[in-house]
C-alpha cells in the first residue's frame, strides 16, 4: 500500500512538472473543463437560490393550507382539451367542504376579478390593472395576512356589501407614497371604496422581484358579486387541523367528487395543491432546466477531453524516449499507464478547480452588484463538477495512456 501511495504522489509531481513547463498549451487544453464547471456550478447556484426564494414564499402562507383551484398551479406544456373544458368552482363547493370535512379548520373561497385595462386612482396616483380580490374575512387567517395599519373588514362588511378594500404593501405604496392611506376613499374601476387597512410587505420573489401578494386589492366577496355578478370561476384556500393535513386532502377530494359528479373510476377534474405539492411541481421545472444545463456542461466536458486525449498523445509521442528509458530500468507496463493516466486527471481536476473558485468568485461578485439576486451553491453541484473533471480525465486520458503504456522499448529508444 506504502509502496502505490508513493507511485501515485510521484506521478502527481512529475504531472505537475509537465503542465508547469508547458503551462500555455496546460491551460488551452483545459479551457472546455473548465467552462462546463463554470456553466454547472453557476447555474445550479443560480436555480437554487430561485427555488429557496419560491420555497420561502409557498410556506409563508402556511404548511398547513390546502389550495383548490379547476386549472394546474403549475403547468409545463399546454393545457389539455379535458383542463379546458372544466366547470369553474362554486360557492357551494366551499361550503360543502366546510360542512363535511371535519379535518379542515377554516375555509376561505374567493374570486379574483378581471381588471384588464381598468385603473384604481388615488389623486394623481394610478395603478394599471389592479389584481383585486373578493374574499370573505377570515382570508386574513388563511393567508397569513399581517396588518400593517387599520383593520381587515368584518362579516357585517362583507354581508351588507360594502365597498372597502385593505391594500397588499405594494398597491398602498403605489397609492398613497407618503403613507397614510387607512380611512381614504379610492377609485376602482370608477367605483369609490373606503381603505380599511395596509398589510405588511411579504417575503420578495426570486431575483428580489416583486411579491404578487403585495399588489393585492382584498375587498369583501359579496360586495365583489355586487360590482360583478358574472364573475364565478372561484378558487378554494383551507387550513387543516394541526397534523391532518393529508386526512384534509382526502376529505376535500371525497367531497368535491361528490358535488361535481365525478364517476368513480375518473380523474379529479380539479386541483388540489400543498406547500408541499406546489415547490414539487416548481421543482419539475427546476430539473428540466437542470437537465439543460447537465446536457450543455456535458457538451463542455467532451470539448474539453478531446482537447485532453489530443494532447495527450502529442506527449507520448514528444516523450516516446523517456518511455523507453523508463521501461528499459524495469518500469512495467501498469507504471507507464499509471504515469499518463494520472497526468491527464490531474490536468483535468486543475481545469476543474479552476472552474470552482472562478465560479464562487464570479457569485460572489455578482452578489455585491446584485444583493436581490439569490444565489446559494449546492454541494451536490460542487461534487458533480469536480467528480465530472476527473472522470473526463480519467475516460480521455485512458487511450493515449494505454498507447504509452504498450510501446516497444527498443523502438521506443531509437525514437528521435
Amino acid at each position: 500500500m506504502r509502496i502505490r501511495l508513493t507511485t501515485t504522489i510521484e506521478n502527481v509531481r512529475l504531472a505537475l512538472d509537465t503542465l508547469v513547463a508547458n503551462r500555455f498549451r496546460s491551460f488551452l487544453t483545459v479551457l472546455g473543463i473548465f467552462i462546463g464547471v463554470l456553466l454547472v456550478v453557476t447555474v445550479a447556484s443560480v436555480l437554487n437560490g430561485f427555488r429557496q426564494s419560491v420555497v420561502d414564499q409557498v410556506e409563508q402562507f402556511g404548511t398547513n393550507n390546502i389550495y383548490v383551484y379547476r386549472m394546474p398551479f403549475m403547468q409545463l406544456g399546454p393545457l389539455t382539451r379535458e383542463m379546458r373544458l372544466r366547470r369553474p368552482l362554486r360557492l357551494e363547493d366551499a361550503w360543502a367542504i366546510r360542512r363535511h370535512c371535519p379535518s379542515v379548520e377554516f375555509v376561505s373561497p374567493g374570486i379574483q376579478v378581471p381588471m384588464f385595462l381598468k385603473r384604481a386612482i388615488h389623486e394623481r396616483e394610478e395603478v394599471d390593472s389592479p389584481r383585486v380580490r373578493g374574499v370573505f374575512p377570515d382570508n386574513v387567517d388563511v393567508a397569513n395576512r399581517v396588518l400593517a395599519e387599520g383593520r381587515f373588514f368584518t362579516e357585517l362588511e362583507n354581508e351588507h356589501r360594502v365597498s372597502v378594500v385593505v391594500l397588499g404593501y405594494a398597491a398602498a405604496e403605489a397609492l398613497f407614497p407618503n403613507g397614510g392611506g387607512v380611512g381614504k376613499e379610492i377609485l376602482i374601476d370608477g367605483r369609490k371604496y373606503t381603505v380599511v387597512g395596509t398589510l405588511e410587505k411579504r417575503k420578495e420573489g426570486p431575483f428580489g422581484g416583486q411579491n404578487e401578494e403585495d399588489t393585492l386589492f382584498l375587498a369583501p366577496y359579496y360586495t365583489m358579486k355586487r360590482f360583478y355578478p358574472a364573475e364565478d370561476d372561484h378558487f378554494i384556500a383551507a387550513r387543516s387541523r394541526s397534523g391532518q393535513i393529508k386526512v384534509a386532502i382526502e376529505e376535500i377530494e371525497q367531497v368535491l367528487r361528490k358535488q361535481r359528479r365525478v364517476v368513480w373510476n375518473a380523474e379529479n377534474n380539479f386541483e388540489v395543491g400543498t406547500a408541499d405539492s406546489l415547490i414539487a411541481s416548481f421543482d419539475e421545472i427546476v430539473f428540466a432546466t437542470l437537465a439543460v444545463m447537465f446536457l450543455l456542461s456535458t457538451v463542455g466536458f467532451m470539448v474539453g477531453g478531446v482537447g485532453v486525449m489530443n494532447i495527450m498523445l502529442v506527449s507520448v509521442k514528444e516523450r516516446t524516449r523517456e518511455i523507453g528509458l523508463r521501461k528499459a530500468v524495469g518500469a512495467r507496463n501498469r507504471d507507464i499507464l499509471g504515469q499518463f493516466l494520472v497526468e491527464a486527471m490531474v490536468l483535468c481536476t486543475i481545469g476543474g478547480l479552476l472552474g470552482l473558485v472562478v465560479a464562487e468568485g464570479l457569485l460572489m461578485l455578482v452578489g455585491l452588484v446584485l444583493p436581490d439576486l439569490s444565489s446559494a451553491t449546492p454541494m451536490w453541484a460542487r461534487v458533480f463538477a469536480f467528480a465530472g473533471s476527473a472522470s473526463v480525465g480519467l475516460f480521455f486520458g485512458l487511450w493515449p495512456a494505454w498507447k504509452a503504456a504498450r510501446l516497444d522499448p527498443i523502438e521506443a529508444l531509437r525514437h528521435e
